[in-house]
This record gives C-alpha cells, sequence and structure tokens, in this order.
C-alpha cells in the first residue's frame, strides 16, 4: 500500500509541476534536500561550478535552490511524461526510480529522463536526474540563440517590419 501511495502522490506532483504548479513537490523536499543535474548546461552550473569526476556532484542544496529549478523548469514550459515508477524500501529509507520523458512545448527540445529519488517518510532528500546532457546543452544553445535574435534590432524580422 505505501508503495502505490508514493507512486499515485508522485504522479499527481508532476502533472501538477506541468501545469505550472510545483508548490506540492517543492512541499515534498527537506530542507536540506539536493539534487543532482548532469553534464556541463546552464542548469548543472547554476549554483556551483561543474566538477567532472565519478563522485556523486550535487547542484542544488536546499529548499530555495530546488525551488529556483523549479521555477526556472515551470517558466521554460517543460513537461515532464512518466512512464514508470519503481518504489523500494520502507518509509524511512525509501529509493525511487521515475522513468520518462520530459520536453519543450514547440518540440525542440526532447530528452529521455530516469530521475533517482531517495525520501525519508515522505520527505526528499537527494533526486539525481539523468539523460542525455549533451540534448540539454543543445537546448540551451537554442534558448540563447532564440533571446539574442529577439533583442538584436536588426534581425530579419525586425527589418522586414520595418520595411512595411
Amino acid at each position: 500500500m505505501y508503495k502505490a501511495t508514493i507512486r499515485a502522490m508522485l504522479r499527481r506532483n508532476i502533472r501538477l509541476l506541468n501545469q505550472g504548479n510545483y508548490e506540492p513537490l517543492r512541499k515534498m523536499a527537506a530542507p536540506d534536500a539536493e539534487l543532482a543535474f548532469p553534464g556541463d548546461n546552464s542548469w548543472s552550473r547554476r549554483f556551483r561550478p561543474v566538477q567532472r569526476s565519478r563522485v556523486q556532484h550535487t547542484t542544488h542544496r536546499g529548499v530555495d535552490e530546488l525551488e529556483d529549478f523549479a521555477q526556472r523548469f515551470v517558466a521554460a514550459g517543460l513537461q515532464i511524461e512518466v512512464e514508470d515508477i519503481l518504489v523500494n524500501g520502507p518509509p524511512w529509507r525509501t529509493r525511487i526510480c521515475l522513468r520518462g520523458t520530459d520536453g519543450s512545448p514547440d518540440g525542440v527540445y526532447c530528452n529521455r529522463v530516469c530521475a533517482l529519488i531517495e525520501t525519508r517518510w515522505g520527505r526528499i532528500t537527494r533526486w539525481e536526474d539523468y539523460l542525455d546532457t549533451e540534448r540539454v546543452a543543445a537546448w540551451d544553445r537554442h534558448v540563447a540563440q532564440a533571446s539574442a535574435a529577439a533583442e538584436v534590432p536588426d534581425a530579419p524580422e525586425a527589418r522586414a517590419a520595418a520595411a512595411s
């Protein structure tokens, strides 16, 4: 029963995150919760430099940094589609594996994801994302280029608008 409850709660909270409400996931986070987001990209180096080693590297620490991650995720319009959730362990040391996809609403970014989550008594203590980090970096470049094009007054769209 406990494992089914955890699966249902996580599915619900991911569905709410996809709708722009990260509050239920934030409430699940322990005050000292950690997120490990791999690779060299804007998400992984937001708070500390990237470390290239086999040692576990925490990229976000504490509720404030996790909330920043969630706010940015929601603002980007990213969506997670859950395929499967595996739950193991007792309530005081539960391990969860979530498998699915995430992507941008415009379809430019799409990735497979596996999240390993550790909880104690229903509170997330650690969340590790595993995905194709090259796709994340490519999406970073796409977003940066789109932002730069929107700000440059002599971009082709601006020239066309000025000519009309």
